[in-house]
């Protein structure tokens, strides 16, 4: 909260006063040499020493300027020490105790206590916010960057509407204050925009809601949303926004003008995995290509074979490019990343063994299982479960997977207590007998048969019961056989999670019913119809399975990332809908997906709310 203009008088006088006083009654002390003092803390510090000096309504104002100082400082400690000696102010006028609250809500703000500057701000108004507009600014700012802090996403955005409305009557309003709605209904899902939408009973509240969903409509083309902004603006003339509109759309102009306007696509086209990748960034192209005449100019490189990426990579470079998208191997990303620089922004579509980029111009992109395991983690995590099980491939390729795994289940304080191996040989039942410990409970039963006349012994294997869900890395063919064997060795009853490797993407109903149960994650372009891109791909390329599809998508993304680049790196969006899942990016430039959740139901992969996570 801003100081008002009065206390901005009231904070020069008393230091002008404090100085002066103390200048009139030195004396002259030894030569020393001048410590070095920052002009900023020593203002706070004669503030905070006018108030130990002075009483009552006196101290309790000038500690409520070094309060907000501290606070605009971020010196927090120091602030909390101060707030602490603000606790009892019940007989002194409402608006220094209104004041003294606001100030302490900002405090548990910046100390992440969202909830106790909720309950702080609650005692503000209970005292009475009308008729003091400025104090009612600083209340709602707080009280909705509280809300955004939590995750109340709905009650933020109600919050900041409250704030719009106060600010539309003030000469000078808080010009964050559009930036601060835009965030909170951008982190709306749709079915909560729809919702909000339906109750929405204001011009100024209706208008927010139309913008949201003209920009989130054309979120695949920068240029697209360009043109429906300027719509949405002449059909909205009066709105506040479209005199104002928020930060992050103002942007976009200067986004798409700065565009690369020359991409270098390096794949190995003589591999499937670079062919179905080329063929969904040409299918996003052309999409773009019936949008505006304003696409990138495309220079193919085939990396098939290549050993080093440095000769295609400089051919790249050489041929004009501004941005480099590939390549495809890991081998060769390691390359580039042992790079000091890059001469030009480059997108590559694997991910380096090493964690961190030196280069500040790689940014890197696949599908990263880790992703996906991370997110069924969370599942499960989210669903109750506790104790796991794995099934994995008997291989070194996915002994990584299965660590990976490991590593994030116990990091969240799940236990693994169980795993076990298969090798594809077509017989399942030693695997799950070792993974449910029946082949102990039958050792059991041939001790005993030994011991005891074989006509008198009646025998039912018993499972072991402390496993929560069971993890489960497989294909579609051998998953159709493994999820009945857990049924036939009484384990159909525990949830199963899979990677998207279970799901060829093929409709086949009666060949899945024995994936039934099954809960995994997908790219949204294998589970989903909503991208607009998907029918023309259909019409247009030849059928494919899921690895295929999934790899198209990848190229999809890559094409539709090439002018997101700029906006992830200068924070302007924090994620992206994508083909291949809701795009996000860490601070080593690394691109991470969000996929959407499926369970298999009457053979069919049907989609569920990712907050649904129990299974069958």
């Amino acid at each position: 909260m801003k100081l008002a203009s009065t206390y901005r008088a009231q904070f020069l006088i008393t230091l002008l006063l404090v100085v002066l006083q103390a200048c009139s009654s030195s004396t002259n002390p030894p030569e020393q040499s001048a410590p070095t003092i920052d002009a900023q803390t020593a203002s706070i510090d004669e503030l905070v020493r006018a108030a130990n000096n002075s009483n009552g309504l006196e101290s309790t104002e000038l500690r409520l300027l070094a309060l907000e100082a501290l606070i605009n400082n971020e010196l927090l400690d120091r602030a909390q020490r101060q707030s602490n000696l603000l606790d009892d102010l019940t007989d002194y006028p409402e608006q220094i105790q209104i004041r003294a609250l606001l100030l302490k809500a900002q405090l548990a703000l910046l100390a992440d206590r969202s909830a106790e500057t909720i309950n702080i701000l609650a005692q503000a108004d209970e005292i009475g916010l009308e008729g003091r507009p400025d104090l009612r600014r600083g209340y709602l700012l707080t009280l909705g960057q509280a809300y955004q802090v939590s995750g109340q996403y709905e009650r933020a955005l109600a919050t900041y509407l409250q704030l719009g409305e106060t600010d539309e009557n003030n000469p000078s309003p808080n010009s964050n204050v559009h930036d601060e709605i835009w965030d909170a209904i951008n982190r709306f899902s749709p079915t909560q925009l729809d919702n909000f939408a339906s109750t929405a009973n204001s011009y100024q509240s209706r208008g927010w809601v139309e913008l949201a969903r003209v920009v989130t409509s054309e979120q695949y083309s920068i240029r697209s949303q360009l043109d429906a902004i300027n719509q949405w603006r002449r059909i909205w003339s009066q709105h506040p926004a479209a005199r104002q509109l928020p930060l992050q759309l103002q942007k976009l102009t200067q986004t798409w003008e700065q565009r690369p306007k020359h991409i270098a696509l390096i794949l190995p086209l003589q591999d499937s995995a670079g062919r179905a990748i080329q063929e969904g960034f040409l299918s996003a192209y052309y999409a773009a290509l019936d949008v505006s005449r304003d696409v990138p100019k495309i220079s193919v490189f085939d990396s098939s074979n290549q050993t080093s990426i440095y000769p295609i990579y400089d051919a790249a470079v050489a041929s004009g490019a501004d941005l480099i998208i590939g390549p495809l191997y890991k081998q060769l990303v390691n390359q580039l990343q042992q790079l000091d620089e890059l001469p030009v922004p480059t997108l590559a579509l694997n991910y380096a063994d090493a964690s961190s980029s030196i280069s500040k111009n790689l940014t890197q992109f696949g599908l990263a299982p880790e992703d996906e395991i991370e997110q069924v983690v969370n599942l499960a995590w989210q669903a109750g479960h506790r104790n796991a099980a794995i099934i994995t491939p008997q291989s070194s390729d996915y002994q990584r997977l299965q660590q990976a795994f490991i590593n994030g289940w116990t990091g969240v304080g799940g236990n693994l207590v169980s795993q076990s191996t298969y090798t594809g040989d077509n017989d399942y039942a030693d695997v799950i007998k070792r993974l449910m410990a029946i082949d102990s409970s039958e050792l059991r039963r041939d001790r005993i048969v030994q011991l005891l006349p074989r006509a008198s012994v009646e025998f039912t294997p018993r499972r072991r019961g402390d496993i929560d869900f069971i993890f489960l890395i497989a294909n579609p063919r051998e998953g159709r056989q493994i999820k009945p064997t857990l049924a036939f060795y009484f384990a159909g009853d525990i949830p199963v999670y899979a990677l998207p490797s279970i799901y060829d993407g093929l409709d086949n109903q009666s060949a899945n019913q024995d994936l039934n149960g099954i809960v995994f994650t997908d790219a949204p372009w294998i589970l989903s119809n909503y991208d607009p891109l998907k029918p023309n791909a259909a019409s247009s390329l030849r059928p494919a399975q899921g690895p295929v599809q999934r790899f198209r998508a990848m190229g999809i993304d890559s094409f539709r990332l090439y002018s997101r680049l700029q906006q992830f790196s200068e924070k302007d969006i924090t994620s992206l809908t994508g083909a291949t899942g809701i795009l996000s990016i860490d601070g080593s430039g690394r691109i991470h997906r969000r996929l959407e959740v499926a369970r298999f139901v009457d053979g069919r992969a049907t989609l569920e709310d990712s907050t649904d996570t129990s299974s069958d």
